[in-house]
């Protein structure tokens, strides 16, 4: 007898760790009829103010006019945000954020029962936790993914009620299983592609060793400066190494301080496609510690040079996991050699040039969500 098709729920959201696995999910479901064919209507809840609205609206708008067969819906709720600081501040905002999550729990709990949810996939980030009380009181389905090496909160509350829990990496929760990081396939780049893009730059050196920095927009100013004063005070950088700066739409203001030097392509924004491109020709990275980003690009045999949002404990510890598993390079920005030890592993890396394995790097991204997705349809 066939099943009948589900309604699901995705929730999670605020930063792109936890928004744009969602989006990978929903495309590579997209791609495969037998999966979409189980499915009647996917909701994703979250904030309309946040990323998630946004990067959700462009799939929507893509999915409508493609018929697929099941429907796309974004369903707002409020949620509130625990802060461990002890300022009163601080406290007066976990207080008025309590009742934000009452109001995300009614609202969750209505939606649920209204919409007849049969599963809810659970990607982390606050918004996602009044929903998966809600799916709890209703005893629904529940499938968590959690990136990063130490849980947060939210997914650390989920997996206690969880049908099946996925992990990125080994022993983070519970009976979870480990699945390796949710990637779009927007990032897999062919020779083809890959010759496309140096036509399209022809001021690249190819014979230098390429370093892509990528900084994030979260506190990513000074990380930034600190590669500006790195060109400033060692004028071998402009010489030996070129650059590839991606600055993010909230640090457009440092491009004219960047394209003083000759050897620096500055990138205001990139799609997935053209950050895929940029890690398929790139041997170093320069990077915040997302657990996205750092798989993406190590899955171009990027070297690593890892610098953790300052105020972030998460990070960090991403960080010396793969300072431990692939000999990567972990720089403290708190650390008062930040600068001069930045400068220093890049002139170590001056002649550094990565070897790019020969791998189904599509038939390795596919893994995880494919797993998730039997789980979820299961």
């Amino acid at each position: 007898m066939k099943q009948k098709p589900l309604k699901i729920v995705m929730a999670g959201g605020g930063t792109g760790g936890h928004v744009f696995p969602i989006k990978s999910l929903l495309e590579y479901l997209a791609q495969h009829k037998t999966f979409s064919s189980n499915i009647n209507h996917i909701y994703r809840f979250g904030n309309k103010n946040a990323l998630e609205y946004t990067v959700f609206q462009g799939l929507k708008n893509a999915h409508n006019g493609k018929k697929k067969g099941y429907e796309l819906d974004f369903i707002s709720i409020y949620s509130g945000k625990y802060r461990r600081e002890t300022l009163l501040k601080s406290r007066i905002k976990n207080v008025r954020d309590l009742f934000l999550f009452a109001i995300g729990v009614v609202q969750s709990l209505f939606w649920l029962i209204y919409y007849k949810i049969d599963v809810i996939f659970c990607k982390g980030g606050y918004i996602a936790l009044p929903v998966v009380a809600a799916a709890r009181l209703l005893r629904k389905k529940i499938i968590v993914h959690e990136s990063d090496t130490h849980s947060g909160l939210v997914n650390k509350i989920a997996s206690k009620f969880a049908w099946t829990t996925f992990t990125g990496f080994d022993n983070v929760l519970p009976k979870a299983k480990t699945v390796g990081q949710i990637i779009s396939e927007e990032v897999i780049i062919d020779q083809k592609e890959a010759k496309m893009f140096l036509k399209q730059y022809p001021e690249l050196d190819v014979q230098k060793p390429w370093i892509l920095v990528v900084g994030g927009s979260q506190g990513s100013q000074r990380l930034y400066q600190a590669i500006i004063k790195a060109l400033e005070s060692d004028k071998s950088l402009q010489n030996d190494i070129q650059f590839l700066v991606v600055l993010g739409l909230l640090n457009k203001d440092l491009r004219p301080q960047f394209e003083r030097f000759p050897n620096v392509v500055c990138f205001d924004f990139v799609t997935q496609k053209e950050m895929g491109m940029l890690c398929y020709h790139s041997d170093i990275a320069i990077t915040r510690a997302g657990t996205t980003s750092l798989a993406e690009q190590k899955l171009y045999d990027m070297k690593l040079f890892i610098v953790p949002i300052a105020w972030t404990h998460d990070q960090y510890d991403n960080a010396n996991r793969y300072q431990k598993h692939y000999n990567d390079i972990l720089i403290d920005q708190k650390d008062d050699t930040f600068l001069n030890k930045l400068i220093m592993e890049i002139k170590r890396h001056k002649n550094f040039k990565k070897i790019l394995t020969s791998q189904d790097r599509l038939a390795t991204i596919s893994k995880a969500k494919e797993e998730i997705w039997e789980h979820i349809i299961d």
